[in-house]
């Protein structure tokens, strides 16, 4: 993502999962942290799908993130 153009990642989907090696677990409730939003965002990626187990996902819509962003909607409270 970091090197890709924005132009071949726009309306894409990325897939994460977040796997403890020692446990050989999924990690459940696995989220991008804020920064890799950010980086997410900025590459104009559509949705992110986090594994949660071997069957089941959590999608998250990039959109959503955008709308509350504090940042980007202007609503900072100081």
């Amino acid at each position: 993502m970091i090197s890709a153009s924005r132009s071949d990642m726009l309306g894409g989907v990325l897939y994460l999962v977040g796997y403890r090696t020692q446990t050989h677990d999924y990690e459940e409730g696995a989220a991008p942290c804020l920064l890799c939003r950010k980086m997410i965002i900025n590459a104009g990626i559509d949705k992110v799908y986090v594994r949660i187990n071997k069957n089941e996902y959590r999608m998250f819509l990039v959109c959503d993130w955008i709308k509350e962003d504090e940042l980007l909607n202007g609503q900072l409270e100081y």
